[in-house]
């Protein structure tokens, strides 16, 4: 964003408001003093670089108290609406990439443990963030909203061994970036935990859940149950395994395992169970076509209509449309299928067809049948019917006055 203001065709725009606005220093809401956010040529060095983590409303009422103070400023609607533009874009921009949020991982990803587990946990950022030099970043962890204070320069969280003082949501943050979404890691005290990911399951996502107890206790195979009918796991190690979820994956699932405990003889059976629901990465497609009324030669544009998951909303969707059940446009990112100066071979029964990029998660529209609307046909019928109605009030005017 710096940069950006410094260009010439910038500097050139914001030279106009030279000795418009006051050149006096702000100072930050906990008062460490600032540089002139309208240095010189209004450059808004401090500006942009002011962190984007602090209150819109601090800094709003900064500008204000600066601009009400000032004898010298005398603003019309639109220079004052260009500078709030620019507040805008430097508060929501920044050095540290705005919208830009780092992710928090387990390790191992589980987000139940059993009391005394090793668990890890992670701050990263999004791969399309520039990498810089590890020891110049800086990472403030967060439990249940309040600030963990430890070494600023490790990535990782370590809980060995956990105990339930550390159940909780974390949250972290990388340098001055937005704070990352919450993960819940749940630790208890049981025999036997049906362990599950810590975050929200999707169509399209693998699932594994783990039938587990505490390492120092032999077990016999587990037993996995779904709506109380039993499923047959494919893997020896405690585990189930589903490559690709979808909605009917949805359901109770329970774990049975049978534990040895020292000092006692034979094996005691424990259980534990937990409600799955597989959310919706997309809605079902619907074809809307425009105008509702078409004749031939009008421009018509057929779309199709999918919602997102808001959590999922960067998700790449892939849209393939079909008439008559043949193709007429393959799978492409856009929604819109336009047909210029449609003929009579365009109109049909309409369906798409909504993909993941993987093809992990696929569906398909109900079909929409568009006419075409001859309005030169329904003139001649009028006309002719209008004929006759004049014909016939003709007839009548002529025999009526003959009579």
């Amino acid at each position: 964003m710096v940069g950006f203001i410094h260009t010439p065709a910038c500097t050139q725009f914001f030279s106009n408001f030279n000795g418009i606005l006051p050149r006096r220093p702000l100072e930050e809401p906990q008062g460490t003093p600032y540089e002139p956010w309208w240095v010189h040529r209004l450059s808004f060095p401090a500006l942009v670089t002011f962190p984007t983590y602090k209150k819109t409303q601090e800094i709003t009422k900064l500008i204000t108290s600066a601009l009400q103070t000032d004898a010298r400023i005398s603003l019309d609607a639109a220079t004052m609406s260009t500078a709030i533009i620019i507040i805008f874009l430097a508060l929501t921009m920044g050095t540290s990439g705005g919208a830009i949020r780092p992710v928090v991982t387990l390790i191992p990803n589980w987000g139940n443990v059993l009391h005394g587990d090793e668990v890890t946990l992670r701050c990263d950022m999004p791969s399309t963030v520039p990498e810089e030099s590890r020891a110049s970043r800086t990472y403030h962890w967060y439990k249940d909203k309040s600030p963990i204070f430890r070494d600023q320069h490790q990535q990782t969280l370590r809980r060995a061994p956990s105990t339930l003082l550390d159940s909780g949501q974390y949250q972290c943050r990388v340098g001055a970036s937005d704070i990352s979404d919450a993960v819940t890691l749940n630790v208890t005290i049981s025999s036997v935990i049906l362990q599950r990911p810590p975050s929200a399951i999707y169509e399209g996502d693998p699932l594994t859940l783990k039938c587990h107890h505490l390492k120092e206790y032999s077990s016999v195979p587990p037993r996995f149950f779904k709506n109380n009918q039993e499923i047959k796991s494919q893997f020896p190690d405690s585990e189930f395994r589903i490559q690709k979820v979808d909605l009917n994956t949805s359901g109770l699932y329970k774990c049975s395992k049978q534990i040895e405990f020292p000092g006692r003889s034979g094996y005691r059976e424990f259980s534990d169970e937990f409600l799955l629901s597989v959310k919706e990465l997309f809605s079902p497609p619907e074809i809307k076509v425009t105008p509702s009324r078409i004749i031939a030669g009008d421009n018509m544009t057929v779309r199709c209509d999918t919602r997102r998951d808001p959590l999922r909303g960067g998700t790449e969707l892939h849209f393939a449309f079909y008439r008559d059940g043949r193709t007429v446009r393959g799978y492409n990112v856009s929604d819109t299928y336009r047909v210029p100066s449609s003929q009579l071979e365009d109109f049909g029964i309409y369906t798409c067809d909504v993909r993941t990029a993987s093809g992990a998660v696929r569906k398909m529209s109900d079909g929409f049948h568009n006419q075409m609307y001859d309005y030169t046909v329904q003139n001649i019928i009028r006309l002719v019917i209008s004929g006759f109605v004049l014909a016939a009030s003709l007839c009548l005017i002529y025999f009526h006055n003959k009579w």
